[in-house]
C-alpha cells in the first residue's frame, strides 16, 4: 500500500518536532526536575524513546514487516543515542547546565526501548487489522 505524499509529510512531522523541543529544553539554564537518579532519568527514557519511535515513522511498513526491521531497529536505535550524545555536548555550553554520562545511558536505553515498542506495535497492527 502507497501512502499519499500528505500522509508521509505527517507521519514524518513528529520526529523533528521532537528533536526541536528536546534542543530547546536542553538549552535552558534550569528546569524544574533535578536528581542523580531520580525523575530525570525517566524523563530522559520517554523523551528519547518517543523520538526513537518516531523516527520509527520514517520507514515503510513493509519494511519493518518483512524486509530490514533490524537494520530499522539499529537506525533508530543509533539515531537517538548520537542525538542523546550531542544533546549532552550542547549541555555542557549552557550556563547552569552540564553534560551527564547518566543522561546519556537514559537516552540510549529509552532509544532502544522506544525503537523496540515501534516495531513490536507494528507487528501487532498488522496481526489485528492487516491479516485476511
Amino acid at each position: 500500500m502507497t501512502l499519499s505524499l500528505p500522509i508521509v509529510i505527517l507521519l514524518r512531522l513528529p520526529a523533528p518536532i521532537i528533536v526541536i523541543a528536546l534542543w530547546v529544553l536542553s538549552a535552558q539554564s534550569t528546569l524544574p526536575v533535578k536528581g542523580v537518579f531520580g525523575l530525570d532519568k525517566l524523563l530522559h527514557f520517554a523523551a528519547f524513546g518517543a523520538l526513537s519511535a518516531a523516527c520509527g515513522l520514517w520507514f515503510s511498513r513493509e519494511s519493518w514487516l518483512n524486509k530490514l526491521p533490524r537494520r530499522n531497529l539499529l537506525v533508530c536505535m543509533a539515531f537517538t543515542s548520537v542525538y542523546g550524545a550531542l544533546d549532552e555536548f550542547h549541555q555542557y555550553f549552557v550556563p547552569g547546565r552540564a553534560a551527564s554520562v547518566w543522561d546519556w545511558i537514559a537516552d540510549t536505553i529509552g532509544g532502544a526501548a522506544g525503537a523496540a515498542a515501534f516495531l513490536l506495535a507494528a507487528r501487532f497492527w498488522e496481526r489485528q487489522f492487516c491479516s485476511g
